[in-house]
């Protein structure tokens, strides 16, 4: 971790997580998209970026690599999540859920998230521990020293 040490978890996940590439290859990853060429031409993402960004979330286990080899070439790599990166499920579900209620340009063109249990859409809600639905307005955040 760069600059001061903090013991904010918010300030601490940003600083591994709060880069726009980082979040979209989350994003594409947990869609399926896996190989690194495939990333490249879904993102538009410059190559050293990518790289950069993989190596990072591969360095902190939000990413596994998998090696794999067409026939006739030579070996390459395939991301997929670790437990750590299947977490932030939760996470791009409510970045995505947010931009389709408060950016109206992105709305009518970007799906929802659905259960593939049953093709319903999801939603990102907080919940207390025992198991009360709670509003964004209930929600105190604690002073960190």
């Amino acid at each position: 971790m760069t600059g001061p040490q903090t013991t904010c978890p918010i300030a601490a996940s940003l600083e591994l997580l709060g880069e726009k590439w980082t979040l979209l290859i989350l994003r594409d990853i947990h869609r399926g998209i896996c190989r690194f060429s495939d990333l490249e031409e879904s993102l538009g993402c410059p190559r050293s970026v990518l790289s950069a960004r993989l190596r990072k979330l591969v360095e902190h286990d939000i990413l596994r690599v998998e090696p794999y080899r067409e026939p006739g070439r030579r070996q390459r790599h395939a991301y997929t999540l670790s437990t750590k990166g299947r977490d932030l499920v939760l996470v791009l579900a409510a970045l995505q859920q947010w931009g389709l209620k408060h950016l109206p340009d992105v709305a009518p063109i970007a799906p929802e998230p659905v259960h593939l249990g049953c093709g319903s859409p999801v939603e990102a809600r907080l919940s207390c521990r025992r198991g009360h639905h709670v509003e964004a307005e209930a929600v105190g955040l604690p002073e960190w020293p």
